[in-house]
């Protein structure tokens, strides 16, 4: 069963991610194709995404019929808007390539460097590995500055009337670049460069300006709104408290199927293996969560804790075969295509 999911995923959601790397003159230097995994969350954004609006209802206006609202809003939050990119460095930021073993693994038969092997849920905390430091503009939140449809050819057959082969726009193009003066800076020199290790296409709220905020991580950046204290009883159900700052207009703001993250509401840590949650209901100030929130050894989580919205949602995660080395040398095109069966 754990060889046939993944397999079951690439008949689902095809896909390519094509890097194509060009000098400071515009000539093309490196292109490299990879195939992409796509995580579990793609099947949320998606089913968010399908719903309308609204919904007939036949016995509305007097029973002639009207649309009224369906209490769904697609939500944008679950569209692709950004690709997101971390790296191979250490606490000193030196590059460290292939040596990296948070990446990287040793191959037992061939002795070669291969890709650690990522699942499909949402790992690593619901975001990247070791996500480059987000502060523009040196250190840019990359998002997606291009959506374009390609047909695929597939054979027509039944129903239609003529066997021939039609065209049929079912892939999606995103498309973002790493240009020249988006360099991280981790050094001080123009000789020094980092290595994009992996990618990530992902969508969230719109973030317009990051301002002058100092380096944050994705994940944190994509909190939406205040802190909501609530407290947990050791079960899968935690309650929102209504008397804090903002009061029933904070609460509201978390609903079904959003994930949420608990955190100490002091400078503590809960040492959780993440702190990440889906909320599979919510009843007044009771929220029903995928699992009972627990520490590191297992040991459910009890008092007063504080809980944010996120909205970050990884589409599709990727650890690149090769890291690409990125420096104010290099522009670095991204082109992300989803095939859709």
């Amino acid at each position: 069963m754990l060889i046939e999911l993944p397999e079951k995923f690439g008949r689902e959601y095809k896909g390519i991610l094509e890097f194509i790397v060009r000098d400071r003159k515009g000539n093309v230097v490196d292109h490299r194709i990879e195939p992409n995994i796509v995580k579990i969350f793609a099947k949320e954004m998606l089913s968010h995404r399908l719903p309308s609006s609204e919904v007939w209802d036949p016995d509305a206006n007097s029973g002639t019929g009207a649309w009224e609202a369906s209490g769904i809003d697609p939500d944008e939050e679950f569209s692709a808007r950004y690709i997101l990119f971390g790296a191979s460095f250490d606490e000193n930021h030196v590059p460290l390539d292939q040596d990296d073993p948070r990446y990287y693994t040793t191959d037992p038969v061939t002795g070669i460097k291969v890709p650690i092997r990522l699942g499909p849920g949402a790992d690593y905390d619901g975001g990247l590995i070791n996500a480059i430091p987000l502060a523009e503009p040196n250190r840019p939140l990359k998002r997606v500055e291009s959506i374009t449809f390609e047909p695929s050819y597939q054979p027509s057959f039944t129903p239609y009337v003529q066997e021939d082969v039609r065209a049929i726009n079912n892939v999606v193009k995103l498309q973002t670049t790493l240009r020249l003066d988006e360099y991280n800076g981790f050094g001080l020199t123009e000789s020094d460069f980092f290595t994009v290790t992996e990618v990530a296409l992902a969508g969230g709220k719109k973030i317009t300006s990051l301002g002058s905020e100092c380096e944050i991580d994705p994940v944190d950046l994509f909190l939406d709104g205040d802190m909501v204290v609530a407290t947990a009883d050791g079960t899968d159900v935690i309650t929102l408290d209504l008397t804090g700052t903002g009061g029933t207009a904070i609460t509201d703001n978390i609903k079904e199927g959003d994930q949420i993250k608990i955190v100490s509401t002091d400078t503590g840590d809960l040492d959780q293996i993440s702190p990440y949650y889906l909320v599979l209901s919510k009843l007044g100030v009771s929220v029903q969560l995928d699992r009972v929130p627990t520490d590191s050894n297992n040991v459910p989580i009890t008092g007063t804790v504080g809980v944010y919205r996120s909205t970050l949602r990884i589409f599709s995660h990727r650890i690149l075969t090769v890291p690409l080395r990125k420096s104010d040398s290099y522009e670095i095109e991204c082109v992300w295509r989803i095939i859709f069966n």
